[in-house]
């Protein structure tokens, strides 16, 4: 039998409230009844599995029958630093790269970065987005996604939360080191995709002196949502195969 998952920003024994958006599929769309089974997560790790007891279009009351904690990863972990782009092509990046498993998405305002909104709507949007990816991928964690920061501001970020971690900047040039040949070692990896207009000489400059090595993927310019999909690909796919 296919197990229904929920988003339960807060799950509490030996009883639970599902509300707001997540009771409304519940109850409305997907039309489950009293008595039904679903699993629930909170998006930090705690995962339950509950029986339907009272519902309506508004919440649902839930009986936890048995919860686990899944310890965070502390290492391997991907964090991706990402030049925006317009509305619909960051909405398919955050949906995607939240599928394949990254751990971080930082927003960055690079000098040639295509100016888009990016308020309090704009970030709650793109929680909803990772959200439903975890429901549909099975990942028990929700990506951190931060708000858009200008690239100093994320550098002084990450390089403080990750101190040991490894640097990557996306670069098309033909010198720069295959993405393929980089020398994993299961550490953190930040990894910095710029805008389509490219990185300037004094962003490149800063980025090289915080330690990034410039690595690429294809023979080919890629637009950015591309670039992010591709480096969450491969990066994912070595870390969890190791």
């Amino acid at each position: 039998m296919n197990i229904r998952r929920f988003y339960c920003e807060k799950i509490t024994q030996p009883q639970t409230i599902l509300a707001g958006t997540e009771a409304h599929h519940l109850a409305s769309v997907l039309r489950l009844q009293k008595g039904g089974q679903v699993e629930l997560f909170d998006g930090k790790g705690s995962v339950a599995s509950a029986t339907i007891m009272d519902l309506n279009n508004r919440q649902v009351l839930l009986d936890v029958i048995e919860q686990k904690t899944i310890p965070q990863r502390t290492s391997g972990r991907l964090i991706l630093a990402v030049s925006i782009a317009k509305t619909d092509r960051f909405d398919w990046l955050v949906e995607k790269c939240t599928e394949l498993g990254i751990d971080r998405l930082c927003p960055v305002l690079f000098e040639r970065t295509v100016k888009t909104a990016a308020g309090p709507q704009t970030i709650q949007r793109w929680h909803r987005l990772a959200v439903s990816a975890v429901k549909q991928s099975g990942r028990n964690f929700l990506p951190v996604i931060d708000s858009p920061s200008h690239l100093n501001d994320i550098l002084d970020k990450l390089t403080t939360e990750f101190p040991s971690a490894d640097v990557l900047l996306g670069s098309p040039s033909p010198q720069a080191l295959p993405v393929i040949k980089y020398p994993f070692a299961g550490k953190d990896l930040i990894v910095f995709v710029g805008p389509e207009g490219g990185l300037t000489d004094k962003e490149d400059a800063l980025l090289l002196k915080c330690g990034a090595k410039h690595v690429r993927l294809t023979e080919t310019i890629l637009r950015v949502e591309t670039a992010a999909l591709a480096f969450a690909s491969i990066l994912t796919a070595h870390r969890d195969n190791q």
